[in-house]
């Protein structure tokens, strides 16, 4: 008999980001490939300039227009379900609970940032670049800003979590690595997550920065690839849930009983708890 190494909920929260990840991958290769089948070619609007990749948007604003606006819906809904869905498991004890009162607050600034991003990404593929070029280009900018203080938010929580390890309740043993307070995951996954930013702002610096449409249409695409890989991190940040959420509903699969450490009191809820009892004159009997 073959046993499992990892179990876990199939359909869970980390598919969530999966969703959006697919949607938008799939949305880049169809168009790429469709652009490649039509022999490559330069469109009216495009006023004659040849160039070898056009930009999304070029293509986007062709035949395949509702392909980019169900597509950039589609993956906005996940992307924005993605944010909600983590700051909801951890308020409900479902992932490692937040270790500051400041979290919740970073967690809100990013979603609200994430919906008005998306919310312009959105326009972006509703206004095409050959009819309404002022306002798509406008609403990029409002996207590509707006992601980048979302992404910095959530990198700023993870770091939180990590640099306050002595606040952790984690499930499992491998969230710490070493002696020191950094030796552990989310300080890792901090790390992975700014060097996809850094990387990303070099994509777009580039992008910005080319003199010539090739050469910008080239990063332009590289870094809308690369913007899908933040959607499998985000994925893998949420998949401790469905391990859990297994573990929870079938106990008799494992040896011993779960003990969910998510529900334990943390030293800064004790901490909290304290203070909130000197201000009011109260002490602990």
């Amino acid at each position: 008999m073959t046993t499992r190494i990892l179990r876990f909920k199939k359909v869970h929260y980390y598919c969530i980001p999966l969703v959006a990840f697919v949607v938008w991958w799939g949305m880049l290769i169809a168009m790429m490939a469709c652009w490649g089948a039509q022999g490559k070619p330069m469109y009216d609007f495009m006023e004659g300039q040849h160039q070898n990749p056009v930009y999304i948007s070029d293509i986007g604003a062709t035949n395949l227009n509702p392909l980019f606006i169900s597509c950039v819906a589609v993956e906005m809904i996940f992307f924005d379900g993605t944010l909600i869905a983590d700051y909801l498991l951890r308020k409900q004890r479902k992932l490692q609970p937040y270790v500051s009162d400041k979290q919740p607050k970073i967690a809100i600034v990013s979603i609200i940032s994430g919906i008005i991003a998306q919310l312009g990404i959105l326009m972006v593929s509703i206004f095409k670049t050959s009819t309404h070029q002022t306002v798509h280009l406008s609403m990029l900018g409002v996207f590509i800003g707006f992601a980048f203080v979302s992404c910095l938010c959530n990198i700023l929580n993870t770091l939180i979590f990590g640099h306050f390890s002595e606040r952790l309740t984690p499930n499992h043993d491998r969230v710490f690595f070493g002696k020191h307070r950094w030796s552990n995951i989310y300080i890792v996954s901090c790390l992975v997550k700014s060097v996809w930013t850094a990387i990303a702002g070099a994509f777009a610096i580039g992008f910005g920065a080319s003199k010539s449409d090739t050469p910008a249409a080239v990063f332009e695409w590289v870094l809308a690839f690369w913007y899908g890989i933040l959607l499998l991190i985000w994925s893998m940040e949420l998949f401790p849930a469905a391990v859990k959420h297994y573990r929870i509903h079938h106990p008799e699969e494992y040896p011993e009983k779960f003990i969910d450490n998510h529900n334990s009191p943390s030293p800064h809820d004790d901490s909290s708890s304290t203070l909130k009892e000197e201000e009011s004159g109260e002490h602990p009997v």
